[in-house]
């Protein structure tokens, strides 16, 4: 599949950190597995690992504090 963006066909795995805020608070998420475009930085995540982290991203934003987590 080419990709849109940068019409490259190359894809490798990686991983990323992902940040989110939401109502002034903060939450990171380290090293998370990707599918990137090497050529244009494009990321995808695998469905399981998009609802494990929404899922993680809801528990750490539901408390007063910066939380950080590998």
């Amino acid at each position: 599949m080419r990709c849109d963006v940068c019409g490259d066909g190359e894809i490798r795995s990686g991983r990323k950190p992902k940040v989110m805020r939401r109502g002034g608070r903060v939450a990171v998420v380290t090293d998370i597995p990707v599918e990137e475009r090497p050529s244009c930085g494009m990321t995808w995540l695998d469905g399981p690992v998009a609802r494990s982290l929404d899922d993680l991203f809801r528990e750490m934003l539901a408390v007063d504090a910066v939380a950080i987590r590998p």
